[in-house]
């Protein structure tokens, strides 16, 4: 942190050390420029791990290779550092970050456009992006070992799901078909792999994506699927106008994306959400747990409610 201010001539806004929330190991400090440009300063030390500091280099490669092709507004790389004990990023503040329950169908739609754009863009033939570990598959395939049953992840999904899906069984029985339904018509494309509206800034009327640690080659769903799951806990559900502007943008099949949508929801909340619980409210987790049985039912070809079937 302190090589980095040195470096980049910038001095932390607020009290030094205080770093803004992230999950990913990183830490995000607002700092000024000599100019007085507020940006933002990112700093994964090594001593965060092997995973995050990878991560950090990979979104360090993101904007010197990806950035400058992609059809989306990224924020600047004003500077960076990569090193033996850490790597960091000087990034100009993109924008203003809203609460996922004040955007308005608009915003949603302009979002459905660019998620449709990015996925559209060429896979990079180099690089490796493709090499990325798929952490939902990882998880399914975790899952379908002979010895799950005595792994902590399975012992928590179970204790988590078990009393609000009562066809659990039927679902982790079905974990093949579950699997297979993720990449069901859906070729590979370049994805953000961290797609929430916490990542999703505004600014003069346009969008702006932050966060690219986990950029890969990957499935569409999971980029449009991973909205619901970060949206849910708060009340908020993804508007139609968002898959509507998708498909218009990015014409295909819309009952086979619909399909891997719910599919990949679903196995996020089943195998991958758990662990997430105890941040939140009891009234969120709820939430989650009515989510999750509505798009059990509607996997398992049973009838819901309309009100509470997944947009």
């Amino acid at each position: 942190m302190a090589r980095a201010l040195e470096a980049f001539r910038v001095a932390p806004v607020g009290r030094p050390g205080v770093a803004l929330e992230s999950r990913s190991g990183a830490g995000v400090h607002t700092v000024r420029a000599e100019g007085g440009e507020v940006a933002y300063l990112k700093v994964t030390g090594a001593e965060a791990g092997r995973g995050p500091l990878a991560a950090a280099r990979r979104e360090l490669r993101f904007y010197r290779e990806l950035a400058p092709i992609v059809p989306v507004r990224t924020p600047r790389l004003l500077g960076a550092l990569d090193a033996d004990d850490g790597v960091a990023l000087l990034l100009a503040a993109g924008g203003e970050a809203r609460d996922a329950a004040s955007w308005t169908p608009g915003m949603w739609a302009a979002l459905g456009r660019d998620l449709a754009a990015l996925h559209g863009t060429p896979v990079p033939e180099a690089g490796g992006w493709g090499g990325r570990p798929d952490a939902l598959l990882a998880a399914l395939d975790a899952a379908d070992a002979p010895d799950a049953a005595d792994t902590p992840d399975a012992a928590g999904i179970g204790a988590f799901w078990a009393a609000s899906l009562p066809r659990l069984p039927d679902l982790l029985d079905r974990r093949d078909a579950l699997r297979a339904r993720l990449t069901e018509r859906q070729p590979p494309v370049l994805v953000h792999g961290d797609c929430h509206t916490d990542n999703v800034v505004h600014d003069a009327g346009s969008l702006v994506f932050c966060d690219w640690q986990e950029t890969r080659i990957g499935r569409p769903a999971s980029d449009l699927a991973f909205l619901q799951v970060r949206a849910t806990p708060a009340g908020t559900t993804v508007p139609r106008a968002l898959m509507d502007a998708y498909l218009d943008a990015r014409p295909c099949d819309r009952d086979a994306l619909e399909r891997a949508l719910v599919a990949e929801e679903l196995a996020i909340l089943l195998f991958l959400w758990p662990p997430f619980a105890p941040f939140n409210a009891p009234e969120a987790v709820e939430r989650v747990r009515r989510r999750a049985r509505a798009l059990a039912a509607r996997y398992l070809g049973e009838e819901v409610d309309p009100q509470a079937r997944p947009s």
